[in-house]
């Protein structure tokens, strides 16, 4: 893409990447969507992918260039996480990040390890109710970079404010279902 925020925003290799050579990326499309998609390693090169074992996971419409999120991770749990903006422009003008039936403005939990071409694990929170099973949590404006700590294996997530406010949140993997409060607060405030 051309905008601003857009291009391989993210790269995670699977936990057994040394046994199965699969690693996932996220880019944005020449539409500006985005993409999430497996590759394998080459077999004859461990230095490139195999460009014709693309599989592509999730692809999500992008309404402006801006806000596409770009980190993905594995968990300690082992579960792919993807964080997504919500969808760009100033103030979430669609109101994205609050609506728990689209993928924007959420921090996103697959199984890259089951169903196709993903499985949802059991406990994210709108599994078996109103709302899209991949959503960790809600409420997240522009959660571009996000880490897991290496002692307590808790979420660290970057997110950018409007105009005050930039945000660290810090939670445990087990949290699921939280709301960071895009569009109501930007950090702490109404």
């Amino acid at each position: 893409g051309t905008g601003s925020e857009q291009g391989l925003l993210g790269l995670a290799f699977h936990p057994n990447y040394t046994s199965n050579g699969q690693f996932f990326i996220n880019y944005t499309n020449l539409s500006g969507s985005t993409v999430i998609a497996k590759y394998n390693v080459d077999s004859g090169n461990p230095n490139i992918a195999n460009a014709t074992s693309a599989n592509i996971l999730l692809t999500i419409a992008q309404p402006y260039t801006n806000h596409n999120g770009g980190t993905i991770k594995f968990g300690p749990d082992g579960y792919l996480y993807i964080g997504m903006g919500d969808g760009g422009s100033g103030g979430d003008p669609e109101n994205r990040a609050q609506n728990n039936t689209v993928l924007l403005g959420k921090m996103l939990r697959i199984d890259v390890n089951t169903g196709s071409p993903y499985g949802i694990p059991n406990n994210n929170p709108y599994v078996g109710i109103a709302g899209a099973d991949e959503i960790w949590a809600i409420g997240l404006r522009n959660p571009w970079k996000f880490s897991f700590d290496k002692i307590k294996n808790n979420l660290w997530i970057a997110d950018v404010g409007q105009n005050n406010i930039e945000e660290i949140n810090v939670v445990s993997t087990s949290e699921a279902g939280l709301n960071y409060g895009w569009r109501c607060y930007e950090g702490n405030t109404a």
